[in-house]
């Protein structure tokens, strides 16, 4: 196959590194530059919006002007404020109507002059008339209202006027009254149509629409005439609170676009109006994509063609290392009789030759030296085969009956390794009494199965002079201190039973402590212990005496069991050994016993390999003994 080629891999590896380096790159460069067309699109949104801006401002301050020289006036001329606005009127175009709206002398009696109005027509004629004639009470108007806290003025909401198509806007300036007092109002009002030929002639950027808004987001021009006396979209206003510049307005956000637009805003200085751009951001960004997709094209392009060089160059680089993959292949299947090229080089692929030859020759010599290791592991393993034999012959069968039925046996033992420490044993003293033994030797492996063996064979002999437990381990105790130079040692439980009167006599020699199955419950035997045998010559064993009951069952293990563990290193303990033994049924045979707690320790360590040896032997006294058919002892003292 192709890829099966150094040479090929490694381009493929240059051209799918570079490609990964060019689309990182070329998306940093990416995001880079779309911050910088933002960037400058903001800028000249900016500098388009600060324009009309300006010339609005310029325009609404010359209205401004006139309002307050107006209200200056009216402060001490009260009396004349018809002729005053009328001729105002008269002098500035621009204006459509100038109201001097003072607070009545009497509200109970209004006069025409408490507020004239001066108005120009459609057609440009001026008529003078008051704000009387309005529907709504003037002096309670909101527009009455606010302007009286206008002492410098400021401007009023936007709005339609009967007869008139085009919407309008009026300054208000407070007349100044005596003191600290307020007359009055002097409001102009013009005509906001002039906002939308401004916007028309504005040096706008391609697809960009402009728009003037006032504080309530109520668009008062707009280059889409649709749009004018609507009110923004909840995104847009929202923007225009918070003094968000620039703000990203998608369909999804609830904007009125069909695609995501970006917004500039620059607020027109004296008013509460705001000024400015929409652009898409497709055609913003128009450019960088046409852009970035040509560079990816040329990158492509350089990527191909790095990729066959590096393809050429390491194929004839990379041409000795077939040969030496083809010797590779030779020596798998054992044949080291084979020629290499002449390398002449000093490079690596010279080096790499010289090596192979060397091993070649060291992997004859290492072969013969591992033919040899093998035939003396095959010996070991026989040795240990039978070794392993041997052991499993000095411990009795699992399964024990007594003659009379009174005394049932079970016990499992299970190495470690092919051989272990761990030992069990059972063995009749005289025709009413069985001893019963489970123990543990330090270390694992040969050595402990050595001791192990040693301490069987010496218990079973020394049983025979002793009926007491005590007695059994101090003896055997003084006898493995002998020629102990490696101080090894082994824990030891021990039991002598009177068959006939269920009677149970426990020693123990630094051993886990017995289980005791009686009346439906498990219990820990509390054994006074002794030190481990093989370490103090003068150690005394106490004794603790149980008297069984008919189907009593005593359980003696190892730590092999109470130590168990797996991956999370917590042991299984003496309280999950006493919880299984409860779970046995009263009645059970005593292998139930065995296979229980086997069975619930195997659950526990999840098939992980064994710490330790395992050795479990159950006793049951049966009081009237078992109508099973009894079977031989096969350990006698």
């Amino acid at each position: 196959m192709v890829l099966r080629s150094v040479a090929t891999r490694l381009a493929l590896g240059v051209l799918v590194g570079s490609a990964i380096v060019l689309v990182v790159t070329g998306g940093l460069m990416l995001s880079h530059t779309r911050e910088q067309m933002l960037a400058q699109t903001e800028q000249e949104a900016s500098a388009v919006s600060g324009w009309a801006a300006t010339r609005i401002e310029g325009r609404l301050d010359a209205v401004a002007r006139v309002a307050r020289v107006m209200a200056g006036i009216l402060g001490s001329r009260r009396d004349e404020a018809p002729a005053i606005i009328r001729d105002t009127l008269a002098v500035n175009p621009e204006v459509v109507d100038i109201t001097a709206a003072f607070i009545p002398r009497n509200t109970s009696a209004p006069r025409d002059a408490d507020a004239p109005l001066a108005r120009r027509g459609n057609d440009g004629s001026l008529t003078l008339s008051s704000r009387l004639a309005d529907a709504e009470t003037y002096w309670m108007a909101p527009w009455f209202v606010r302007g009286l806290n206008c002492e410098r003025g400021c401007w009023q909401a936007p709005f339609r006027m009967p007869g008139r198509s085009d919407t309008l806007v009026g300054y208000s300036v407070a007349i100044p009254g005596n003191g600290d007092s307020v007359a009055g109002v002097a409001d102009v009002t013009i005509s906001v149509g002039w906002l939308q030929q401004l916007l028309g002639e504005l040096n706008k950027p391609d697809h960009a629409s402009a728009f003037v808004v006032d504080a309530n987001g109520m668009f008062l021009a707009h280059d889409w005439s649709s749009y004018v006396g609507t009110r923004g979209s909840k995104p847009f206003v929202a923007a225009l609170a918070a003094h968000r510049n620039p703000v990203r307005i998608t369909p999804e956000m609830g904007g009125r676009v069909s695609e995501p637009v970006w917004v500039y805003f620059v607020p027109i200085a004296g008013t509460t109006w705001t000024a400015g751009l929409t652009m898409p951001e497709r055609e913003v960004l128009a450019d960088l994509r046409r852009t970035y997709y040509v560079d990816i094209l040329l990158g492509l392009v350089a990527l191909a063609g790095v990729s066959l060089i590096a393809l050429v160059i390491t194929r004839r680089l990379m041409a000795p290392l077939a040969v030496l993959s083809d010797r590779a292949e030779d020596v798998a299947r054992g044949e080291l009789d084979f020629a290499l090229p002449n390398v002449r080089r000093r490079d690596e692929v010279g080096r790499l030759t010289r090596a192979f030859d060397q091993m070649r020759r060291q992997l004859a010599g290492h072969i013969d030296s591992a033919k040899q290791i093998a035939r003396e592991q095959e010996r070991m393993a026989s040795e240990l085969d039978i070794a392993r034999q041997i052991q499993l012959a000095l411990i009795p069968e699992p399964h024990w009956l007594a003659a009379d039925g009174h005394v049932e046996v079970h016990a499992a033992l299970r190495p470690a390794s092919a051989v272990g420490g761990d030992l069990y044993t059972y063995f009749a003293l005289g025709a009413r009494h069985i001893c019963v033994m489970v123990g543990d030797v330090s270390d694992k492996g040969i050595p402990a199965a050595l001791f192990m063996a040693r301490t069987i064979t010496l218990a079973r002999t020394l049983a025979t002079h002793a009926r007491s437990p005590s007695d059994i381990l101090g003896s055997l105790n003084r006898e493995l201190c002998k020629g102990n130079d490696t101080c090894m040692f082994v824990t030891l439980l021990c039991g002598v039973l009177e068959t006939e009167t269920g009677l149970l006599s426990l020693a123990s020699a630094g051993h886990e402590q017995p289980v005791l199955h009686a009346g439906g419950s498990a219990l820990l035997v509390d054994v006074e212990t002794g030190p481990a045998l093989g370490i103090d010559r003068e150690a005394r064993y106490p004794v603790r005496v149980l008297t069984l009951l008919g189907g009593d069952t005593v359980l003696m293990y190892t730590d092999g069991v109470s130590e168990a563990h797996a991956d999370n290193q917590k042991l299984y303990g003496t309280h999950a050994i006493l919880d299984s033994v409860a779970r046995v049924q009263d009645g059970a045979s005593t292998e139930a016993y065995i296979d229980q707690v086997l069975g619930d320790v195997d659950a526990y360590t999840a098939g992980a390999p064994a710490y330790d040896d395992i050795a479990l032997l159950a006793l049951t006294w049966h009081e009237h003994g078992v109508t099973e058919v009894p079977l031989d002892a096969v350990a006698n003292s």
